[in-house]
């Protein structure tokens, strides 16, 4: 179900979450007051039972909420410091080819520019649905026959060809860290049981009995905290499409700084 959030902003996806748990709980308020009252207090106010198993059930579900809350922070944490990694590996890189003869090095810096625009494109696409790549970069291709291809022929040659060989195949580890945090989000049966959970949570509060503008206000407020816990969830999820990304500035601000080398 979250792949059809890809391609909202963090504000409609707040909208989308805070709004419509408070909207699902006002209707179920109105709808489950007249039931509620006949078939489950009668005579006898069950509010303390009901206040007893939300207490319960809150429990549980805020201990499951906070763990995916952490997972998600983490795995955001952990894509934005690849990000700047891979931005690091840029930079150093295009300082390491000037090491290489002409006309190697021209062409080399060339192939790393435009692998550094073939990167935003990748990991930030402009189709947020559009699905992520598989296959091997054809750029970082490129890059690894050429280098093959080499011969060195002083000791400083070597050197950085065996560098700059490492540090492309950082690269390719990198792309392909990069490219499987994109689909390391909450799997979709759990996501099942937060929107199962959050559902139960509601239809809870629904159910008490009391003056009706203190029924709303309570249960607007509950409502309105737990769609906010979910979509922070939601946002981080996804650290490359839709609601709360990674900058790509860092990688941006190399491929920039270093445009001239290229050309």
């Amino acid at each position: 179900m979250y792949d059809l959030l890809k391609g909202f902003s963090t504000g409609q996806m707040a909208l989308l979450f805070c709004g419509g748990f408070v909207s699902l709980t006002v209707v179920g308020i109105f709808l489950c007051r007249p039931y509620s009252q006949r078939w489950i207090h009668g005579r006898r106010n069950a509010n303390d039972m009901i206040g007893f198993s939300l207490q319960s059930f809150a429990a549980l579900y805020g201990i499951l909420l906070g763990l995916l809350a952490v997972e998600a922070y983490q795995d955001f944490s952990a894509a934005k410091d690849a990000v700047s990694k891979k931005a690091l590996t840029f930079a150093t890189l295009y300082h390491d080819l000037n090491g290489f003869p002409m006309p190697l090095r021209e062409a080399l810096q060339r192939d790393l520019h435009d692998y550094a625009v073939e990167a935003v494109e990748t990991h930030w696409p402009e189709d947020p649905y559009a699905p992520a790549p598989t296959g091997a970069s054809p750029t970082l291709r490129r890059m690894m026959t050429k280098l093959l291809g080499f011969e060195p022929s002083t000791k400083t040659e070597e050197l950085v060809h065996g560098e700059v060989f490492r540090q492309v195949n950082v690269m390719i580890e990198q792309r392909r860290l990069l490219l499987a945090s994109e689909n390391a989000g909450i799997p979709a049966p759990l996501w099942a049981v937060v929107y199962l959970g959050a559902f139960l949570y509601m239809l809870l509060m629904c159910l008490f009995d009391m003056e009706r503008h203190v029924h709303l206000l309570l249960s607007v407020t509950t409502a309105l905290f737990l769609g906010a816990v979910v979509f922070l969830i939601a946002a981080l999820d996804n650290p490359f499409r839709g609601g709360v990304t990674v900058d790509p500035e860092p990688i941006i601000a190399v491929r920039d700084r270093n445009v001239g080398l290229a050309k």
